[in-house]
C-alpha cells in the first residue's frame, strides 16, 4: 500500500528466481536468514526514474490550514506522508521524487521525463486523485495507484491508470520493479497473498522529502488492530493481529529523522498498543535512544483507551518523551460502542476515570468522536458535548458516522437497504433521527465545541490535574524547552502573527477579546514567558478550528440558498 499514516504478499522476491540444487539445500539457519533479508528492489535491467505524488488535502480539521501560516518558518503541512518514504526505500538503486502537493505544485512539464508515475491517497482525497490521474492520461507515462482509497473502492481507478497496487507492497512493488527494469512483462493488478513481515521493512527515504515545510514527521511501528470496531476499515486493510517492527528498525528511523532535521514525529500505528509487551520492550529502547540524543524528538501517537488499565506503560511512554496521544472514544453511549463492537471502551471503569489516568500521567489526550449511530437518539448532540467538556478533550475531531466500502458496518446498511451512496457527506440512513437532523446538529455540535469559550475552557480543564502539569515541566526540563530567549523570540512573532490575523478578519473584539480575557482571568496558571508562549500557540491552535468550522458552515449555506 502507498499510504501508511492517515493515518500501510505470494511467493517472496527473494525466493521467486532461486534455483537450488540438491547439494546444496538450504539448512533450516539459511532459510531463517533469506526470510529476514529486508524487502526491496534487486539490482538489474536499467536504472528507472520514479515519482510519487501524495495529493493536496482540502482545508479540514487535521490539516491546521489557518494556523500553520502564523508560526514562524515556511511550514506548509502538518505532518509528512509516511507511505510514500516507505515505498521509496523499497525501490533499492531506483531513482525516486517524491512530489507532496501539500508543500510544492506538481512540475507537470517533468512528468514525460519519469519512467514511472505513481499516486496515492485516502477517500477524503478522492476527487484530487482524479484530477492528476485524467491529466496524468495526455502524458507518456507509465501511471499506477495504491493506497486505501484503492482498496476499498477499487472500480473508482478503472480507466484512470495503467497498474494498480492493492493492501501492502512489499513484496508487489519490488517485484514490479524488476520485471519494469527488465522489459519483463508486467501485470494490470498486483495484490500479495500474504501480510507484510514488518521486521524485513527498510527504512524510509526521508531525504527524500522537504522537511522545513512539514510541522511533523511520521513513522510506523505497526500494522494491524486487535479490535474489531464494526466502522473501522484498518482492520479490513491490515488484519486484526498486529505486525511490528524491531525496536532497532524504528530506532533506526528515528535516527534518520533526527538528522534530517524533524522536532516532533507522529508514530502513525492505528493502534500503538495492539500489542502491549512489544510496545514496552521499544519504549525501553526509545528512552536509551533519547537519553543518548539529549531528548531531541517529541513523539505523538495512537492508542486504544484500555492504555489507562497499565501503570508501567503510562509511565514508559511518558519516559519516552510523548506528549500526546489520539484516542478513538467515539461515544459516551454505551449502547452504541456495543452496537459498533467497541468493546474496549466499555470494559473496567468509566471512560472518564481512564482518561484522567491517563492525563495525570502527564500525556495530552486528542480524541476522535462519531455521532450517528443506530442507538443515537436525538440527546446525543448535548451528550457528546457535555462529556468532551467536561473531560477537558481540547482537540476532538467528531464526525458523523460513514459507511466505508468493504467494511462490517457498510455490509450491514447494504444488506438493510439504509446506504446512500450518491451522497459524501452521509452516505446512510440514521435510524433514529433524519438525515437532515443529524447533519444540522452535528454542525451545531462542531460550532458550540469550537466557540473560542469552549475551546478555553478545555485547556484550563487540565489544571484540575496537578501531576499533569509537574510531569509536563520535568519532560521539557529534560529536553531543553522553555531557554528564555528563544521561547520570548517565538512568542512575539506568535502574538504579532495571531493579532494581525484577527485584526484583517474582523475578529479582533470577538475573538482576540475572549483571548485576552481568559489570560488574564488565568494568568496565575500561565506564569512566566514559557506559559505565555503556551498559551498563544494554544490560541492559534483554536483560531484554526474556529476559521475551519465558521468557513464550512458559511459555504454550506451559500449552496443551500443557492440550490
Amino acid at each position: 500500500m502507498f499510504e501508511a499514516n492517515d493515518k500501510n504478499e505470494a511467493t517472496t522476491v527473494l525466493e521467486r528466481d532461486a534455483q537450488v540444487s540438491p547439494l546444496t539445500a538450504p539448512t533450516k539457519e539459511t532459510e531463517k536468514a533469506e526470510e529476514k533479508q529486508p524487502y526491496g528492489a534487486r539490482p538489474g535491467g536499467r536504472t528507472l526514474s520514479v515519482c510519487l505524488i501524495n495529493p493536496r488535502f482540502e482545508p479540514s480539521y487535521w490539516g491546521f490550514d489557518y494556523a500553520l501560516p502564523l508560526y514562524p518558518g515556511d511550514r506548509k503541512s502538518t505532518m509528512i506522508n509516511g507511505g510514500l518514504p516507505t515505498v521509496a526505500g523499497l525501490g533499492g538503486d531506483h531513482n525516486f521524487r517524491i512530489i507532496d502537493e501539500n508543500v510544492e505544485e506538481i512540475d507537470w512539464a517533468m512528468m514525460s521525463s519519469y519512467d514511472i508515475v505513481g499516486l496515492t491517497g485516502m477517500i477524503v482525497r478522492k476527487d484530487r486523485m482524479k484530477e492528476i490521474l485524467l491529466k496524468l492520461r495526455d502524458i507518456d507515462t507509465h501511471v499506477i495507484v495504491g493506497g486505501p482509497l484503492l482498496f476499498v473502492q477499487e472500480d473508482f481507478f478503472d480507466g484512470l491508470c495503467d497498474t494498480k497496487f492493492i493492501g501492502e507492497v512489499e513484496e508487489t512493488w519490488p517485484g514490479f520493479l524488476e520485471d519494469f527494469a527488465s522489459n519483463r512483462p508486467i501485470q494490470l493488478r498486483y495484490e500479495q497473498e500474504e501480510k507484510t513481515d514488518m521486521s524485513r521493512m527498510p527504512s524510509p527515504r526521508f531525504d527524500l522529502l522537504k522537511v522545513d515545510r512539514y510541522a511533523s514527521g511520521a513513522l510506523q511501528f505497526s500494522r494491524g488492530c486487535p479490535f474489531q470496531c464494526e466502522f473501522c476499515d484498518i482492520i479490513v486493510i491490515f488484519g486484526r493481529r498486529p505486525r511490528l517492527k524491531d525496536p532497532e528498525q524504528v530506532i533506526k528511523e528515528l535516527d534518520e529523522m533526527r538528522k534530517n532535521g524533524f522536532f516532533l514525529a507522529m508514530l502513525v500505528d492505528d493502534n500503538f498498543i495492539g500489542n502491549m509487551k512489544k510496545a514496552k520492550a521499544l519504549l525501553h529502547h526509545i528512552i536509551a535512544w533519547q537519553k543518548k540524543h539529549d531528548y531531541p524528538l517529541r513523539l505523538n501517537t495512537e492508542a486504544s483507551v484500555n492504555l489507562a488499565d497499565d501503570p508501567e506503560l503510562l509511565e514508559l511512554m511518558y519516559e519516552a518523551n510523548f506528549r500526546s496521544v489520539f484516542i478513538g472514544i467515539e461515544t459516551p453511549n454505551e449502547e452504541s460502542l456495543k452496537e459498533t463492537k467497541k468493546i474496549q471502551n466499555i470494559r473496567g471503569d468509566s471512560l472518564e476515570a481512564k482518561l484522567g489516568r491517563i492525563q495525570k500521567a502527564g500525556l495530552d489526550i486528542s480524541a476522535g468522536f462519531i455521532v450517528g449511530f443506530d442507538n443515537d437518539k436525538s440527546d446525543i448532540f448535548d451528550i457528546q458535548y457535555n462529556f468532551i467538556q467536561n473531560n477537558g478533550i481540547l482537540l476532538a475531531m467528531v464526525g458523523m458516522l460513514a459507511a466505508i466500502p468493504k467494511t462490517p458496518l457498510f455490509e450491514r446498511l447494504e444488506k438493510e437497504g439504509r446506504l446512500v451512496l450518491d451522497d459524501p457527506n452521509l452516505n446512510f440512513n440514521p435510524k433514529q433521527m433524519s438525515r437532515d437532523e443529524l447533519k444540522k446538529n452535528y454542525w451545531e455540535l462542531v460550532r458550540k465545541l469550537y466557540t473560542p469559550e469552549a475551546f478555553l475552557e478545555r485547556y484550563l480543564m487540565t489544571y484540575q490535574y496537578p501531576d499533569f502539569h509537574q510531569r509536563r515541566a520535568e519532560i521539557s526540563d529534560k529536553a531543553h524547552e522553555g531557554r528564555f530567549m528563544p521561547t520570548l523570540g517565538f512568542s512575539i512573532i506568535l502574538f504579532w502573527n495571531l493579532f494581525w490575523t484577527l485584526v484583517r478578519d474582523g475578529s479582533l473584539r470577538s475573538v482576540g477579546r475572549v483571548y485576552f480575557r481568559f489570560y488574564w482571568q488565568h494568568r496565575k496558571y500561565r506564569k512566566g514567558v514559557v506559559g505565555a508562549a503556551m498559551f498563544i500557540n494554544r490560541c492559534v491552535t483554536h483560531w484554526h478550528f474556529y476559521k475551519f468550522t465558521r468557513e464550512v458552515q458559511a459555504g454550506r449555506l451559500r449552496a443551500y440558498n443557492s440550490g
